[in-house]
Parts: structure tokens; C-alpha cells; sequence
């Protein structure tokens, strides 16, 4: 019974890296940074009452101030590569396979490293491998960051969340298969092996891409507009004479708001993309869930085959 069952399996879905699938999920990462960074920051200043700065090098050594800065969080943001590879390495062996590594850049556009296994894995089984890091880092760095207020952590910790959203897309979409589907990983790609029946509604990755880029642009624009047009007039209204939300200088500032006999101005910061991009990614995913749940559409011809 076993043999005829693995007979009438078939390869029901695949994600390769693309040169389209490259680009888009560059656009996702970069989403993913902006929006984990900003939400690391409003959480480590809203715990230790001060704002964050990425200031690495000394006050007043010279003109490569800006220089050295740039480098160190470049290299803090790449460094946290070794350890989320090695924590997906982690649970491939839990699991019984056999973790190799490697780097690679997919058609000369995003750099990229894996972890990777001959081994099989069952739906859930693959569901872990893909959220160990970013469960496992998020829930040792987050507390370490806050405790020795090490506002520092927040790029690695950002990087690292960003580097998964790739990990949770898959998650997302393996959740559309039924748990007795096998996933087979390659350094390139992930094949899911199972029967005809447990083949979902066709899946897009360029669809996920463009939800969340068109609501983190309507989630930007309409907050700008509801802040600069809005904002002025209700607080001038209910007589509030200063109002900041966020932080001057730092990504966390949204806006500000000043109304005295002397002055009245506001300013709107870069928390407006800040929160469009988080906006933007939480429609895509749930638009991405909704898609692979929704039932296919109903045919006319009762004989016809229910479309796939």
C-alpha cells in the first residue's frame, strides 16, 4: 500500500530563485528591514526610555566618522547570516538529514546563503526548519538587547528578521498543503512531492510582492495625507499646543505637531514608511493566506474536472 502511494506522487509544487523571483524578494527583504528596524526601535526606547543611535565610531575622529559607521552595521547585518544558517542547519539534523552550507549571489542581483539537505522532510517537520532562526534569535536577542540596553542589536536582529521573510512566504504556503505532503530542499529551491488531490490553488510569488508594495504605498500616502492635512487641523481644534509622536532624527518619527501664539508648524518623518511598509507586508501575507485557502472557482459543466 505504502509502494502505490508513493507511485501516484508527483512533484505538486516548486519554488525556484528565479531572476524574477531574485528581484522580488529583494523588494520583500528590503520591506521586511524597514519594518523590523522601526518596530526594534519604538520597542527599545518605549522599554529603556532612550532613543537609538547607530553611532559606532568615536565623537570627533575625523571625516570617516560617517565611513566607519556605514561599514559596522554592514558588517552586523551580514554577520548574523552564520548563526540563522546554522540554527536552519540545526534543525535539518534534529530532524535526521545531513546540513551542508554554502553563499551564492541568484543572476548577479541578491546575495544569499543556505543551508541545505538530501534529506526529506513532512510538512511541519519543513514549517520548523524555516522559523528556527528568526524564533530562536528573536527570543535570545530581544531580551539580551533590552536588559544591557544594547541598541546596537537592533541591525542584526533586523537583518535577521528580514532575511526570513522569505521562510515565513514558504511557511505560509506550505500551510496551503495538506501535513502528509514531502518537501525535498535544494540550494536553489524547494520541491513539494504529493498526490494530485493535495494540489492547492496556484500560488505567486510576484502577487505577494505586488500586495505588499502597493499597500505599503497606500498605507504611506494615506497616512501623510491624514497627518499633514488632518493632523493640524484636529489638534488645532481640540487646543493641543505641541504633540510629538516619535523620535526627531530617528526612524521612529512620525510626526509633530506645534501650535503657540509665536509658531504653528508640523513635520512628518520617515515612521510614515516605517509604518506603510509594515502595513504593506501584513496585506500581503493575509492576502497570500486568503489566496491558497480560497476554494476554486465553480464550473458550469457538472462532468468538468474541479480546476486546480
Amino acid at each position: 500500500m505504502a509502494t502505490e502511494s508513493r507511485e501516484s506522487e508527483t512533484v505538486i509544487g516548486e519554488l525556484e530563485l528565479t531572476r524574477g523571483l531574485a528581484i522580488q524578494m529583494t523588494a520583500l527583504g528590503t520591506l521586511g528591514l524597514v519594518v523590523a528596524a522601526a518596530a526594534l526601535s519604538v520597542l527599545f526606547q518605549t522599554v529603556t526610555g532612550h532613543a537609538v543611535t547607530f553611532q559606532f565610531a568615536p565623537a570627533g575622529v575625523g571625516w570617516w566618522t560617517d565611513a566607519l559607521n556605514a561599514v559596522t552595521i554592514l558588517f552586523l547585518a551580514t554577520a548574523i547570516l552564520v548563526p540563522h544558517e546554522w540554527l536552519h542547519g540545526l534543525a535539518i539534523r534534529h530532524y535526521g538529514g545531513e546540513p551542508r552550507y554554502g553563499v551564492g549571489v541568484a543572476h548577479f542581483i541578491l546575495p544569499y546563503a543556505y543551508a541545505t539537505t538530501d534529506h526529506e522532510f513532512s510538512r511541519d517537520q519543513f514549517v520548523v526548519v524555516l522559523l528556527t532562526p528568526l524564533v530562536a534569535m528573536t527570543a535570545v536577542g530581544l531580551p539580551v538587547m533590552l536588559v544591557f540596553e544594547w541598541g546596537w542589536l537592533i541591525v542584526p536582529l533586523a537583518a535577521n528578521a528580514a532575511g526570513a521573510i522569505a521562510d515565513l512566504w514558504m511557511t505560509v504556503t506550505l500551510l496551503s498543503y495538506p501535513p502528509h505532503v514531502r518537501l525535498e530542499d535544494h540550494e536553489t529551491g524547494v520541491r513539494i512531492v504529493g498526490r494530485e488531490a493535495d494540489r492547492p490553488r496556484s500560488l505567486s510569488v510576484t502577487a505577494v510582492v505586488w500586495d505588499a508594495l502597493a499597500g505599503a504605498a497606500v498605507a504611506a500616502i494615506g497616512v501623510l495625507v491624514l497627518l499633514a492635512v488632518a493632523g493640524p487641523m484636529l489638534l488645532s481644534a481640540l487646543g493641543v499646543e505641541s504633540l510629538t509622536i516619535g523620535t526627531p532624527d530617528t526612524i521612529t518619527y512620525l510626526f509633530s505637531f506645534v501650535n503657540t501664539p509665536t509658531e504653528i508648524s508640523f513635520g512628518v518623518g520617515p515612521g510614515v514608511l516605517s509604518l506603510g511598509a509594515a502595513v504593506g507586508v501584513a496585506y500581503a501575507f493575509v492576502r497570500s493566506y486568503r489566496r491558497s485557502h480560497a476554494p476554486p472557482p465553480e464550473t458550469t459543466d457538472p462532468d468538468a474536472e474541479t480546476p486546480r
